[in-house]
């Protein structure tokens, strides 16, 4: 009896291999945009205060404006396995980074008084992604579409120092004064088209331009107080989405016998 198990569960694991297809391990990373539309807008009250203030002859110092915030550098590593010459199934995780800094003082004419300006915003994507690939042009370079769905877990950390001259007028927003880390996750999209290159049978190279669509609606602190980056009393939504230019490599395993 032992011997008929063993035979069979030999029998089944051969079939498995003799159909078994392509298994591809794949890596990435290229240049990538979020929208980040409501925080970016916030960025753009902050530079028309600090321009003024660059301009203010009963100020001196100069402070550069904080460059918008979404532009950075986006990573990927996953597998895939190609069920037909064409069609491919499997899952990545990615990762995307984008930091806004900038730093300076105003000091009052006349004055000893001193006002320090330091904004450092970062903000995070981290997501784990189902999906896959169909070629649908192989000529020696191999064209294909992807698409993936997924958990996205995104977060922002903020370290911010805003003080204003005591002659200058109020400032219309009230900045989140110190350091702060919120964290929200949503599912989210990805897709595009890919073009791959063969080096050798096991190896090959591509780039890929994919889109992004991510919202996370809701981003919170340890203490559950919302993201308000420019202090209006609603919080910040985090659109992530955008497009990624991405340079590949992959290598396949054929686990056919």
């Amino acid at each position: 009896m032992k011997g008929l198990v063993t035979v069979t569960v030999i029998t089944l694991l051969w079939g498995t291999l003799a159909l078994a297809g392509t298994l591809e391990f794949f890596a990435g990373a290229g240049p990538s945009a979020a929208a980040l539309g409501s925080i970016n807008v916030g960025i753009g009250v902050v530079n028309r205060i600090i321009a003024d203030l660059n301009s203010d002859p009963r100020f001196y110092g100069d402070v550069p404006v904080l460059p918008s915030l979404g532009s950075g550098l986006a990573y990927n590593a996953g597998e895939r396995y190609w069920i037909t010459d064409r069609l491919a199934l499997g899952g990545e995780l990615t990762y995307f980074k984008s930091t806004s800094t900038t730093s300076g003082a105003y000091n009052t004419v006349g004055s000893n008084e001193v006002s320090d300006v330091s904004l450092n915003l970062q903000c995070q994507s981290i997501g784990l992604l189902i999906g896959g690939r169909f070629m649908f042009l192989d000529v020696g370079l191999k064209l294909a579409v992807d698409l993936g769905v997924g958990y996205y877990y995104s977060g922002f950390n903020t370290s911010i120092t805003f003080e204003m001259p005591s002659e200058y007028n109020p400032i219309s927003i009230q900045l989140p004064s110190g350091k702060g880390h919120y964290n929200g996750s949503s599912f989210g999209i990805e897709g595009g088209i890919s073009l791959s290159f063969p080096i050798t049978d096991w190896l090959n190279v591509g780039t890929s331009i994919l889109y992004r669509s991510l919202t996370v609606q809701h981003l919170a602190d340890s203490k559950g107080n919302g993201f308000d980056f420019d202090g209006d009393g609603t919080p910040e939504v985090a659109d992530f989405g955008g497009i990624t230019v991405r340079f590949n490599i992959g290598l396949d395993i054929d686990l056919s016998l």
